[in-house]
C-alpha cells in the first residue's frame, strides 16, 4: 500500500478516535487516472476489459472512464476550456491538431521518458512491433518529445467496382493499358495518377459512351447527373496534402530551431497540380466530396462511380446492402516515378499533465502510461482491431491467428460486406511502410481546413469550367488568408 494511503488511513483513525480533522478522501495522491473518449458502447466494452486487467495488475490505481458526447473537436474544446478549473483528463482521444492546442495550455505531457524507462517502458521488441509511422506521428509537433500515441489508426484506400472492372478489355480504346491485356487486380493495385487520369479514365468513359442503356458501367442518378465522375475522393484536404507529399511539393513545415510552424502551400507546383486536376474534373475523371456536397462513397455504391477513395476506418460505407457489389481494395494512386506515400490518419491518445506536485504528476503519468500499455497490448489489441475495424498498431496483432482469419478472404462470399472487410483489413496492414503525417503546430488545423476549401474551389472552379491562372491565384490567396 502506498505511503500516502497509509497516512490517510492513520489520519482517518485519528479522526474517529480523537475527533480531530482527518484526511480528505478526495485528495489527489496520483492514483486515479481519468480517461475521456466518445466511444460507442461496443468500443467502450473493450476499454472496460482493459481497465479491469489493468486494475488487477496495479491495484493501487483506479481508472475513471468518462464517455463524453460530441465530436473529437468537441472533446478538444472540453479539455482546453477545462484546464483553468482543473477539469480535464490524464488521457484523451484526440487528433494531432488538438494536441497542438493542448501544448498551448502547458498541460501536454511528453510521455517519451516513460516509454523508454528501463523498468516500465517498452522493450526494444515492443518498439520493433509498432510501425515507425505510428510512433513518429506523435513526435511531429512544435516541441521535441512524444505527446500522443496510436490507438484508432486508419489510412486511405481506393475502393473499386471489381465486378465491372476486372477482365474488362479496353485495348481498342488505349492499347497501352495493362500492356493491351484486360484489366486485372494487379494493374489496379499499382496505378499512378498519370496512368489513371491520362489513360484508364478516358478509356472507361469512351467504353461507357459506346454501351447501350442496359450495359452502361457508370449510371449516375438524376441528382448528380452533371457531377458524375469515374473516381471520387472523399476528403478534399487529404487529396491536397497527399498530392503535396507524393510529388514533393510544399504544404506546411516546422522550424526545428524555433518550433514555429509555417504555411507553405502557396507555390507554383501546387497551383499547377490544381490546374491539372481541374481539367480532370471537367472531363468527368475525378470529383470530390467538397464539389459534390455529399460523400462520394454514397455516389459510388449507387452506381455513379467506379472508384471511391476514402478512409479504411469507414469501409462499411463503401458497401450497399441494397445494391451489393464485388468491391476491391487498392492503394490510392501515386505520383509516377516517386516513392509511395499514403496518409496516416485517425485519432490517437494524448497524454496530459495532472497533479499539484511533481511527485503526484509523475505517479499519474506512470499510471497513464501503464494503462496505455495494457490497452494496446497484443491480447486487447486483437479484440480492438477486429471489433472496431481500426488498423492494428502492432505487428504481433497483424500476424496473430485471429487477425489473419479476420483479414482472410478464404471462405467468404463475394459481394458481401464480410469480403470487403477482409480485403480492407489485409490492405491496411500492407501499407504501413508508406504512411506519412504532416507536421502539427498551432495553426496547422487552419491550413488543413483552408486547403479543403481550396481543392473544391480550384478543381470544381465553382462551376465555371476550365480554370484560369488568375482564378487560381485568387483561390490560393484566399486560402492562405484563411489559414493564417
Amino acid at each position: 500500500m502506498k505511503k500516502s494511503r497509509i497516512t490517510c488511513l492513520l489520519a482517518l483513525a485519528s479522526t474517529m478516535i480523537l475527533g480531530v480533522a482527518g484526511c480528505d478522501s478526495s485528495v489527489d495522491d496520483g492514483h486515479k487516472i481519468i480517461v475521456w473518449a466518445t466511444f460507442n458502447t461496443t468500443y467502450q466494452a473493450i476499454v472496460e476489459k482493459a481497465i479491469a486487467n489493468f486494475e488487477a495488475d496495479y491495484p493501487d490505481y483506479k481508472i475513471e472512464y468518462v464517455k463524453q458526447n460530441g465530436s473529437y473537436s468537441d472533446l478538444k474544446d472540453m479539455v482546453v476550456k477545462g484546464v483553468p478549473a482543473g477539469n480535464y483528463p490524464d488521457l484523451v482521444i484526440a487528433y494531432p491538431d488538438s494536441v497542438a492546442d493542448f501544448m498551448m495550455t502547458g498541460k501536454a505531457l511528453n510521455i517519451q521518458p516513460y516509454m523508454e524507462d528501463s523498468a516500465i517502458g517498452w522493450s526494444q521488441a515492443d518498439f520493433n512491433d509498432i510501425p515507425e509511422a505510428y510512433i513518429s506521428e506523435g513526435q511531429n509537433y512544435m516541441i521535441q518529445g512524444t505527446y500522443s500515441l496510436p490507438i484508432c489508426k486508419s489510412t486511405e484506400a481506393m475502393y473499386y467496382n471489381r465486378g465491372v472492372l476486372i477482365n474488362l478489355d479496353l485495348s481498342s480504346y488505349d492499347d497501352t493499358i495493362n500492356d493491351g491485356n484486360p484489366l486485372t487486380d494487379d494493374y489496379i493495385q499499382s496505378l499512378s495518377w498519370e496512368e489513371l487520369m491520362d489513360h484508364l479514365c478516358p478509356a472507361l468513359i469512351a467504353y461507357n459512351n459506346d454501351q447501350d442503356a442496359d450495359h452502361k458501367i457508370i449510371t449516375p442518378t438524376s441528382d448528380y447527373a452533371d457531377s458524375w465522375a469515374v473516381v471520387g475522393y472523399d476528403s478534399d484536404d487529404n487529396l491536397f496534402i497527399t498530392l503535396a507529399e507524393q510529388y514533393g511539393y510544399d504544404f506546411t513545415s516546422i522550424n526545428t530551431s524555433t518550433g514555429k510552424g509555417s504555411i507553405d502551400f502557396v507555390n507554383d507546383d501546387m497551383k499547377g497540380l490544381m490546374k491539372k486536376f481541374n481539367g480532370y474534373y471537367e472531363n468527368h475523371y475525378l470529383t470530390t466530396k467538397g464539389i459534390l456536397g455529399k460523400n462520394v462513397n454514397y455516389v459510388s455504391t449507387t452506381g455513379g462511380m467506379l472508384f471511391s477513395i476514402g478512409s479504411t476506418g469507414g469501409v462499411s460505407y463503401q458497401f450497399s446492402s441494397a445494391s451489393p457489389k464485388d468491391v476491391g481494395v487498392a492503394p490510392i494512386p501515386q505520383a509516377a516515378g516517386r516513392d509511395s506515400k499514403i496518409i496516416n490518419q485517425g485519432p490517437s491518445i494524448a497524454f496530459l499533465k495532472r497533479g499539484k506536485t511533481d511527485a503526484i504528476m509523475d505517479t499519474r503519468a506512470k499510471g497513464a502510461w501503464l494503462f496505455y500499455k495494457e490497452w494496446t497490448g497484443t491480447d486487447i489489441g486483437i479484440e480492438w482491431a477486429t471489433t472496431t475495424g481500426y488498423s492494428p498498431i502492432r505487428e504481433s496483432v497483424m500476424q496473430s491467428d485471429a487477425y489473419l482469419a479476420y483479414s482472410s478472404t478464404s471462405g467468404k462470399t463475394v459481394s458481401t460486406l464480410d469480403m470487403l472487410t477482409a480485403r480492407n483489413a489485409a490492405y491496411a496492414t500492407s501499407v504501413t511502410d508508406y504512411l506519412f503525417s504532416s507536421p502539427v503546430f498551432v495553426g496547422s488545423a487552419n491550413a488543413r481546413d483552408a486547403v479543403a476549401g481550396l481543392v473544391a474551389d480550384c478543381i470544381g472552379n465553382k462551376g465555371n469550367g476550365l480554370i484560369t491562372d488568375a482564378q487560381i491565384n485568387t483561390y490560393f490567396a484566399n486560402a492562405y488568408n484563411n489559414a493564417i
